[in-house]
This record gives structure tokens, sequence and C-alpha cells, in this order.
């Protein structure tokens, strides 16, 4: 295959019916926003090009040496659902070994280039400090669902990686917009560096929902996080996945398509970086194995991960590293070890003989109650405020979480600006697709004051439901994967703190022919759907206004676009159901006159 060295087109939007269940990675979506915020990017993915053509170059480098790397899982839930088990980590963690080391029960003869790429995983047993560890972090967030912006590996709303120069890192949570996962490639920012996985896709058992049950998801994403790009190139025949003995494909393969050919050859539709269902993938190639090797040669960019020691054994209390292990109590002191810690009245801990934090014992008397001195101490709910002596804590509306009296994230209660049910965001303007090619095309719409981000729906023209949805705080995005002279219709709203805009009309575009790109012209009436509470616990209040058409069908939806239920209210443009009984998680509303449509999200808690 011809190697190259420039991106091919990022995959911002998967275009894929939801409710057919297939597969949807973000992860070149993921790249083409970190390109956007961290240029240097490009310069160190092309080195890394290099360095991996001259190791595939230069067959003296191969060795045959076992690569083990150590797992740190981050749990970041709201429902109890969402904190997926231990034994569920386990499955993950074995299906990974297993797939990685052709150990798979379902692997066959089927292509000779199938290979055990000897690299192996481990839950790591020795946290950066030293100390022992099950691998495993949980915290509980008061976010329903993460998008794609790595917001979830942040100590403001999910938890901060581990070094990842020494542990991969795999968060699992609550990924909206129906997507299974996304993962990071190497040459990234370190901050952001890992795999992020729904929790429906996690493993084999517990939540695991077919037919993304058997642990895939996760095989196909470490292979983006070792250097691997989809089997297809992301783009046509003549775009490269940079691996030799992968068949050219000009599109992804869903399901099990068995003997699809394309691009002249066969394609390797159980190959893990293919869209295939679980039940179909069953291989990496020597190729592929070879690419990732490059990663771990010495120079290689995650050859720190094969000498981490996170999988070995937790080092005795050492009274001279620098560090504080083992039962000191202090750097280096203190135990049943090391001398005992001296009196230290400005590090900001009790130590010594304090009988406080820098104070008391050989320093100043503590004082009770210090409302000015800059730290949290007595009974003090916050920094010098609240507490039996303190005067009260003000608000925090702008942390990114609820808290205090706020009845909404950084929203309602005494304090903080009432909380919005929506529409006080202005609606997108401008809408226009360019560069329409027969395979992809760029989306783009007007910024809109105070807008985070902004949610893109796409589907082909015609369809009843939208079948692909995708959040970006750009104001352009790519739809790729089109089929030539297929029309496609978009719309966009925008997304600001606790409120959405109205969608923007539809547009549409005809694959291919570069002036096709159209929008709806004034509607007769503008069509509105509201839902309140929302989120909800159950009783759900819905009202909608649109033209009458043969009468209204409300529809709720899943996260994956398959319908739960459905009520035909006639002439009637409101409705009042119960869905208690449905699991907590993101679904969608939908209302429709037989001819046109409105879609909103909701949250059942």
């Amino acid at each position: 295959m011809k190697n190259i060295y420039t991106l091919i087109g990022a995959v911002l939007l998967c275009v894929a019916q939801l409710s057919a269940q297939t597969r949807t990675c973000h992860t070149m979506g993921n790249l083409d926003r970190l390109l956007e915020l961290h240029p240097q990017m490009q310069e160190n993915m092309d080195a890394i090009e290099d360095f991996t053509r001259d190791f595939e170059n230069t067959p003296q480098l191969r060795g045959e040496n076992l690569v083990t790397i150590p797992v740190v899982v981050n749990v970041v839930y709201k429902t109890s659902a969402q904190n997926i088990s231990d034994a569920q980590i386990l499955s993950q963690i074995q299906v990974l070994n297993d797939d990685f080391r052709r150990q798979n029960s379902d692997a066959d003869n089927t292509w000779s280039q199938a290979f055990d790429t000897n690299i192996e995983f481990c839950l790591a047993s020795v946290d950066p400090d030293g100390n022992p560890t099950d691998g495993i972090r949980r915290r509980q967030t008061n976010k329903p669902s993460f998008s794609a912006n790595d917001a979830v590996k942040t100590a403001n709303q999910g938890l901060a990686p581990w070094d990842p120069s020494s542990y991969m890192n795999i968060w699992v949570c609550n990924l909206g917009s129906g997507l299974l996962g996304y993962a990071q490639f190497p040459g990234g920012p370190a901050d952001t560096d890992g795999i992020v996985i729904d929790y429906a896709y996690f493993g084999t058992i517990g939540t695991a929902t077919a037919p993304f049950d058997l642990g895939r998801t996760a095989t196909h994403e470490v292979g983006h996080y070792l250097n691997l790009r989809h089997i297809w190139g992301d783009g046509p025949c003549s775009a490269d996945d940079f691996v030799s003995d992968t068949p050219s494909s000009d599109n992804p393969n869903y399901g099990c398509a068995v003997g699809h050919v394309s691009c002249g050859s066969t394609d390797m539709v159980q190959n893990y970086m293919d869209y295939s269902d679980d039940v179909c993938m069953n291989l990496f190639t020597s190729g592929q194995s070879l690419r990732m090797d490059a990663l771990f040669a010495p120079g290689g960019v995650r050859a720190g991960l094969a000498t981490s020691g996170g999988c070995g054994n937790v080092s005795e209390p050492t009274c001279d590293d620098g560090i504080q292990n083992g039962d000191e109590t202090g750097i280096d002191c203190g135990g049943s070890n090391c001398p005992a810690c001296p009196p230290s009245c400005d590090d900001g801990i009790q130590n010594g003989d304090e009988t406080g934090v820098d104070c008391g014992g050989s320093c100043a008397p503590c004082v009770t109650v210090t409302c000015d001195d800059g730290i949290q101490n007595g009974d003090e709910t916050g920094v010098d405020c609240g507490g039996s002596d303190c005067p009260a804590c003000p608000a925090t509306c702008d942390d990114g979480i609820q808290n205090g009296e706020e009845t909404g994230v950084d929203c309602g209660g005494p304090d903080c600006a009432p909380c919005s049910t929506g529409g006080s965001c202005d609606t997108p303007t401008g809408t226009v697709a360019t560069n329409i090619k027969r395979k992809r095309a760029k989306l783009n719409w007007n910024a809109v004051d105070g807008a985070i981000d902004y949610t893109v729906q796409f589907r082909v023209a015609g369809a009843s439901a939208w079948a692909s949805e995708a959040n970006t705080a750009e104001t352009t995005i790519n739809a790729t994967s089109l089929s030539n002279n297929t029309t496609y219709e978009w719309q966009v709203r925008a997304n600001c703190s606790g409120s959405s805009s109205d969608y923007s009309p539809i547009c549409s575009f005809t694959a291919g022919d570069s002036n096709s790109s159209s929008c709806a012209g004034e509607r007769l009436m503008e069509s509105t759907v509201n839902a309140f509470p929302n989120p909800t616990t159950g009783d759900l209040n819905i009202q909608f206004q649109m033209e009458r058409g043969i009468g209204y069908r409300v529809i709720l939806l899943d996260g994956m676009g398959r319908v739960v239920n459905e009520w035909f209210t006639g002439e009637q443009v409101s409705l009042q159901v119960d869905i208690s009984d449905v699991a907590p998680g993101l679904y969608f509303i939908q209302v429709t006159n037989g001819t046109d449509q409105e879609v909103i999200r909701i949250v059942k808690d």
C-alpha cells in the first residue's frame, strides 16, 4: 500500500443508522479536535511515522520479547448501573489478553497473516507512589453523560490520568451521542492520553450490551492507542492504514459482512480495526503487530509502558527514596522503619508533635477558628467560610458541578442564575455544506454567542430518524463515508450553559455534487417540542407545536435509536407519560406528523 504521512480527513461524523446498532468509534474525530487545539501533535505523529518506518525496515530491531502494559481503569459514574463491577472490569482485561495474544476462542485460519502480537495487559498492582493498588479508581459525578471532549479525563469532572508514560489509562463512563468509545493516538497531549469506553460496551458481563458485548470495543480502541488506524484507512481505496498485509477497502464493514469485496479484493471484516460486530472480529495481522512493536522499541513513544513496573511487586518502604510510601507518615520518615518525622510548621500537614496542621507541639499554638488564613480548617465547609464560626460559603456557579443549593449544574438555588429548560441560545445561522465530494463534505455554520459546543444531526434524505449525532466545539464538522449521488440532510443547534437552542432549518446536499447545498425555506409554523421535567425520574410532560398532518406520533428512543415506547395522540399537542420503568440513561423524544419531525434529548435518572 501507498504510505501517506498526512491525515486523510478526520471522521467527525459517523454516518450510520443508530437503530441498526452499528459500531461508532470517535477516535478520528478526537484526532481532528486535538490537532486544532495542539498543532504540534501533527509534527509528533509525523516523527512517530518516520520512526515506525525505520523500525519496520530494520528487521534486527524486531524482538520477540513479551510486553506487559499496566492498566488503570477509571470508572466515572452517576447511576449504580454505570458503576460497573470489578468482575466486569476483569472480564475486559481477559479479553484484551486473549485478543492480543491470539488466544481468543473464535480465532480461525481464514487469514494466514493473523498474528500473536506478544502484548499482554494487567490491572496495575503498584500506583505511581509505589503503593499497592487494584488498578481500579472510581468517582461519582452529577453529569448524566460525557461527550467526546475529554472532560471525563479532568479532575474537575472525572478523574485525571495516572502518568501515561507508565500506565494505560481507560475511562469507563456514560458516553453520549451513541458512541461506543474513542482513543488518543500516540503523540498527543499527556493529560488526555488514553481510552474512553461507554459502560454498556465494556467487558463481557454486567452491563455489556449486544452486539458489542464481547469486549471488542476495548480491543479496537486499544489498537488505536497503539497506533493502528481503521483498516479502510478512513478514505477511498487509495487511503492507507499504514499496514502492508491488510487488504485495501473504501468503507467500514458493519455486522458480519464476510466475503464483501471492495477495491478489487475481499475485505478483512474479521479484523479488530474494522467496524464489524464483536462476534465477527478475531484477528490482528503480522503487519499490525509490527507497527505496534515500534512503540516499544528503544526510543519508541510508548516504551515506558514496558518498563514502568506498574505490574510488579510493591517496593518495601525505603527511607531515602524521596517519596512517602509504605507506612511512612512523611517523606522518608515515620512509620515502623524510618526515623520519626521532625516538626515542620509550614508543610501543610500534621506531623511530628503537632496537635493540628502546622500548629501545636513545637509549632505555634493552634487557633480554634481561623477564618482568614487561606486554608480550610476547623469545621469550615470551604476555605475560610462555613462551619460554626465563619461566614457562610458563597455559591460556586462556575465549577462545572452541582453543589451547594444549586438545582442544576452551576444554576438554580438562591445564588446562581436560574436553570434554563432550553431555548436561550440563538439558533445557528449561515448553515451551508461545502467541499462536497463523492465520499465526504464539510458542514458549516456561524458561531453563536455563549455557545459551549454544537450538536449536529445527520441522515439520508427521507429517513424517518436521524441516523447520527455528534458534538463539536467548532463551527464546522466533516461528514465522511458518504455514498456518491446520495442526498443527505443535516441540522445543527447551539448548546449553552444549561440550555440549548432550537435546531436550524434542515439543510441538504448530494454527495458528489459540489453545487447541491440548500436549506429548508421558512416553515408555515415553527416546530417546537418541549419535555419536562428533564431530567426526570418517571413522570414526563411532552408538549409540541407543528403542522397537524395526519396526526401526531410521539416516540421514545434509547441512545442507540431503538424504539422503547410510542404513543399516537391524534390532534392532541400534549402528552403525559410515565417512564419510571425505563432504565436510567440518555433518551430521545421524537415527534412526527407524518411529514416533519422534531427530536429532543431527555435524561432518565
